[in-house]
């Protein structure tokens, strides 16, 4: 359970690197193009600042910390709480619609990571012994 556990964690955390560093290139590409180079700096300050809650998931996982669980699931509900009030707020807007099923796919990776987390108790051993 633990090994495929960590696969999750590395696979989803690894998810959220990926679109995040995606978004970043894409500022960074827009600010070359509108000639403002210097911002460009402070985008990928912001990006390790944003990253580095997912990585230490990843780390404190394959470490076999109990604090990675709070950090995983953590990170994916404050992530689709955001996100879906975010999108609460600009409705009417197209990128409203999009970040809410961002915010509700971050839920449903929280669920996972909370099911993947429980402890798991054989069917064979009592819970409580007479």
């Amino acid at each position: 359970m633990r090994i495929l556990r960590s696969v999750w964690v590395s696979l989803t955390n690894g998810t959220a690197i990926y679109l995040m560093y995606g978004s970043a290139q894409q500022v960074v590409l827009l600010n070359h193009l509108l000639e403002q180079d210097s911002r460009n700096k402070s985008v990928w300050f912001h990006f390790v600042l944003r990253a580095a809650i997912p990585i230490l998931g990843i780390v404190l996982e394959l470490l076999g910390s109990r604090l990675a669980k709070w950090v995983n699931i953590g990170y994916f509900v404050f992530v689709g709480a955001v996100f879906s009030a975010i999108s609460i707020w600009a409705w009417s807007d197209y990128h409203g619609r999009v970040l809410l099923l961002q915010g509700l796919a971050a839920m449903v990776v929280a669920c996972a990571d909370y099911f993947l987390y429980r402890r798991t108790r054989s069917p064979l051993v009592p819970s409580h012994p007479n």
